[in-house]
């Protein structure tokens, strides 16, 4: 298969997020599915309707076809912006960046890692904005992105993912918080020696697209070998672009205080199938339900996407109109197509 990267065209370059901390286990045994978000999910017309048009924002961010709440996304994705894309003349200081970008100093606690003092210079293609939960009133959207930093040594580049929460105020806007987890779970622990078997497979395979977040965990053993075989097992019949695996989602199904599977390395999310976003896939594509039935088949017991395959361990929901979630919890069947 010829190997595509499910990049998203958003038209701008962008400032990027940086992995959030944590490597400490914690004990979980709630999984990600259902309910993650009191939002109804967005209208779903046929390929043959096509979809509805999308706003665009005035930095540049046009929503994908299927998005739901598209402001919410496009403030992401300016927040991410403006604080991590700066020039020599800007600020040095992490918190005068962020109030030069016009944003309140306490947001450092969110946006400090993308604000490297060392480099002189910044700028940032933003890969995808995935939603990692989602109510009335507050959400969360995980901004994948590319940075390159520069400074007297030359320019390097990274990978970054960023845990960006919102809340809506009085008048209807989304507005960037700091509010994050309140009593935040810490990431599976790393561990030394490299990747495992499994893991070196999975880095090494061509139809798995992996960003510098996620290759760390198998690297440093964050995710657990079973999902990992999931993994490998879709990648036989699709090629797959990997948001996130442990570090940088919310450690827990938002907005409950359940530890999340990601966090204890027990899911993955796919956030395109053969190089099309799932953003983009029409809702009656045999695409989504064929991958997500396939993934139960593979081993996963709980598989949320944009569609509701027929049979058990499956759901959708808003949140899950952007990816393909796909979890295990260990005391749970896989999910089985009907």
């Amino acid at each position: 298969m010829t190997r595509r990267i499910g990049v998203v065209a958003v038209g701008i370059l962008l400032a990027a997020a940086a992995v959030l901390g944590g490597v400490v286990i914690a004990d979980a045994s709630g999984a990600d599915g259902p309910p993650r978000t009191s939002t109804p999910p967005a209208p779903q017309p046929s390929a043959a309707e096509g979809p509805a048009p999308r706003p665009a924002d005035p930095d540049g961010f046009e929503a994908a076809p299927f998005d739901v709440t598209p402001q919410i996304k496009v403030t992401a994705v300016r927040f991410v912006q403006s604080v991590g894309t700066w020039t020599p003349s800007s600020p040095t200081a992490a918190s005068e960046r962020l109030t030069a970008a016009g944003y309140p100093a306490d947001l450092v606690a969110v946006a400090g890692p993308l604000l490297d003092e060392s480099a002189s210079s910044a700028t940032t293609q933003v890969v995808y904005p995935q939603y990692g939960g989602l109510t009335d009133t507050t959400a969360s959207v995980m901004v994948l992105a590319r940075q390159e930093l520069r400074d007297s040594s030359g320019t390097r580049g990274r990978d970054v993912l960023l845990d960006v929460r919102l809340a809506r105020e009085a008048g209807g806007t989304w507005e960037i918080t700091s509010r994050i987890d309140p009593a935040r779970p810490a990431y599976a622990e790393a561990r030394p020696g490299g990747p495992t078997e499994v893991g070196g497979q999975v880095l090494g395979r061509a139809g798995i697209n992996l960003p510098g977040p996620a290759r760390d965990d198998i690297v440093e053993r964050r995710t657990g070998d079973p999902i990992l075989t999931v993994l490998a097992t879709l990648a036989q019949s699709w090629d797959l672009d990997v948001q996130v695996l442990v570090s940088g989602h919310p450690g827990t199904v938002f907005p409950t205080t359940r530890v999340s599977n990601h966090t204890v390395g027990r899911a993955v999310d796919v956030r395109a199938i053969d190089g099309r976003p799932v953003a983009a896939i029409p809702r009656d594509d045999p695409v989504l339900t064929s991958f997500m039935a396939a993934a139960g088949a593979a081993g996963a017991t709980e598989v949320g996407g944009p569609v509701l395959p027929a049979g058990t361990g499956f759901f959708t929901d808003a949140v899950h109109q952007d990816h393909v979630h796909i979890g295990i919890t260990p005391t749970k069947p896989p999910a089985s197509a009907a």
